[in-house]
Formats: C-alpha cells, sequence, structure tokens
C-alpha cells in the first residue's frame, strides 16, 4: 500500500480546485460547475456526463502499460493483476490520461469530485446479483448473489430533501440517474424503457435457501426487464404482461474506510472467482442517445477466434430491445485494441 495503513481511515478524500478543473474538462462540463451550489440537477448532470465520458474498464487487469508501448503482442486474460489503480490514485489515469478502471477506483475518484463539488458523499459497498436480467423467482436455485464486488456512492447536501444513491461504474443495466435512498423509490433511466426501484429489505432468498442466522435490512436496487418495444411510466408494477424487478446489488448503510476497499479491490482484481479477472470489458454510455451503451467485452472459450466483440445495447432507439446491435470485432492483441480504445473509446495513449 502506497501510504502504509491509513491514520485516518473514513477520511472524505476531495480535489483540489485545480483537479477539480481538470476533472470538469475531462467530463466536457464547464468549470463554471465550481460555483454552482449542489442540487440533484447538478448531481444528475455530472453523473450523466460521468457515465458518457469514463469507461467501466478492466484493462489494466489484463495489460502491463509497458506491453502497450511495444510492439503489437496478444493480451492475456489476469496478467497483470496489481495494474489496477487504487481509490483516488486512479486519478491520473481517469482524468489525465482519459482511461478508466473499475468500480473500487472509478466510485472513488468520482465521490472525491462530487465532495468538491459541494456534496457530501458516503461510500459503500454492494453485493452483487450474479444473474442480471433474470427473474430469480423463477430460478430453481434461487437467488444468487455474490460478495461485495461493488461500490457505490450515497450522496446529499445541506438543504437536501433526502439522500441519493449514485453509481458511476456499474457498467451494463445501471441506474444512470440518481435514485432516492427510500424504501419504494423508483425512478426511469435517460429512456422510457429502463425503470429502477430501491428497496429497503432484508436480502432476499429463495425459499429452499438458508436464511442467515443474524440478519438486518439493507437496500435492493433493482431493475424492471418489460417485453421490448413496452415503454414504460411510473409507477411501475410487475405483472406477468408488464415484466418483472431483477436485482443489480444489495448494501448497507455503512460507510467503510479506505482499508476495507482495499481488501475488496484486492480480490476483484486477483481472485480466480473474481468475475473481471476472466473478463475483458470496456463500457460506457454514448452522449445524446438516451442512454445507449457500447461495450467491448471479451473472454477466452476454447475453439473461438481471439476477438472481443463490440456492440451497442440500450438507449432510445433500442426500445427495450436486450439484443446487441452495430457489431464489430477487435483482435485481442496490443496494436489494434490499443488503436480502437483510442479511436472509439477516447483512451489516452502516448
Amino acid at each position: 500500500m502506497a501510504d502504509g495503513w491509513p491514520l485516518d481511515p473514513w477520511v472524505q478524500q476531495k480535489l483540489s480546485p485545480e483537479q477539480t478543473e481538470q476533472y470538469l474538462d475531462r467530463l466536457a462540463l464547464p468549470r463554471t460547475l465550481i460555483s454552482e451550489p449542489p442540487s440533484l440537477d447538478l448531481l444528475t448532470r455530472v453523473l450523466v456526463s460521468h457515465l458518457e465520458q469514463v469507461a467501466k474498464d478492466t484493462t489494466p487487469l489484463h495489460v502491463p502499460e509497458e506491453q502497450w508501448d511495444g510492439p503489437s503482442t496478444p493480451i492475456r486474460l489476469s496478467s497483470a493483476f496489481t495494474n489496477m489503480p487504487e481509490s483516488t490514485g486512479a486519478f491520473d489515469r481517469v482524468v489525465l490520461q482519459r482511461k478508466g478502471a473499475f468500480c473500487f477506483a472509478i466510485n472513488a475518484v468520482f465521490a472525491a469530485l462530487l465532495r468538491s463539488l459541494g456534496f457530501r458523499v458516503s461510500e459503500l459497498a454492494g453485493r452483487t446479483f450474479k444473474d442480471l436480467g433474470h427473474d430469480p423467482d423463477k430460478k430453481p436455485e434461487g437467488w444468487k448473489w455474490g460478495t461485495l464486488t461493488h461500490e457505490l456512492l450515497v450522496a446529499d447536501w445541506p438543504g437536501s430533501d433526502g439522500r441519493w444513491v449514485v453509481d458511476g461504474a456499474w457498467g451494463p443495466w445501471s441506474c444512470s440517474v440518481p435514485i432516492k435512498l427510500e424504501d419504494g423509490a423508483q425512478t426511469l433511466g435517460l429512456n422510457p424503457y429502463e425503470g429502477f426501484q430501491l428497496r429497503h429489505e432484508l436480502i432476499p432468498l429463495g425459499p429452499t435457501q438458508a436464511q442467515p442466522i443474524d440478519n438486518a435490512p439493507g437496500w435492493t436496487l433493482y431493475r424492471f426487464i418489460p417485453p421490448p418495444v413496452t415503454p414504460l411510466s411510473l409507477p411501475i408494477t410487475a405483472s406477468p404482461d408488464m415484466g418483472f424487478w431483477s436485482p443489480l446489488f444489495h448494501f448497507h448503510l455503512l460507510s467503510l474506510p479506505l482499508a476495507d476497499f482495499r481488501l475488496y479491490h484486492h480480490f476483484s482484481a486477483s481472485h480466480e472467482l473474481a468475475s473481471f479477472t476472466a473478463f475483458f470489458l470496456v463500457t460506457r454510455l454514448l452522449p445524446g442517445t438516451g442512454g445507449a451503451r457500447r461495450s467491448l467485452m471479451y473472454a477466452d472459450k476454447e475453439g473461438l477466434p481471439r476477438r472481443a466483440k463490440v456492440y451497442t445495447t440500450g438507449g432510445t432507439e433500442g426500445k427495450g430491445s436486450l439484443e446487441g446491435r452495430d457489431v464489430e470485432w477487435v483482435d485481442m492483441e496490443t496494436g489494434p485494441m490499443k488503436e480502437y480504445l483510442r479511436r472509439e473509446f477516447g483512451f489516452g495513449f502516448p
């Protein structure tokens, strides 16, 4: 750990005025936002711009930085475990180099930006759902929960009428607008085909799954899965004809210290059971599309070419369809991958 054991574990890290200006430049937002009072409108604008400009990006886990600089070579998954920056140490990568990272880096830096804009921000860990987009009540194995492998944020400000869950790094299926921390709160996404809900509840489990001996209510964020071409309106009610709620993650309202996030970061960056150690992902929202997402994904599969699939999902044009469109393929070698990431995702390479 670069700075040793933190002496102030719950310190609320902020950016300098110069760093705040650089971050706003990175998000294609005016520097005048520094003097704007915090509000829900400001929080929404900054979050959406962040999702559009900063990719969720696992490339540091698979490509050592020096490998990008040499001749084109094959990309081998899980070959650079210690390369993912920690916490606000990701500032240079995210802001100055115009690249991305995973949630324990992106949301930590994003939290520091929000604090520098006048928001109070709590950094939390969420337990991820491992069967995204499916109805857990119809699965014989029950609710498939993973471990605490996601960082999320809860923000408020002086005079606010509540607190708001914000997430700059979930990736596909994410809630791209703030949602109020209130039991039963619902919101639409950036288009009328995306709906989200928060529930204050014990972690949901199936009737055949063992219940924890000691338990406490937390919060579950759900995404509504309607049939394609089914615009939504609030309030959203699940039914066999209208669709179902599928969970994204479950969390407790408990601010975590830096050392705990280092623990979760280490698991997510190195353990063989962690999703991203065997999964190459770069994904962001496309500006001006009502939340369409462009994703580059690859996992080793025996007998298949080593090419990453790039495709677009969602947005106003997608009308709720989960099918990918505008498909392209990129060879899993540093040369073509570097050029593609620079051209299509705006990555800064020397």
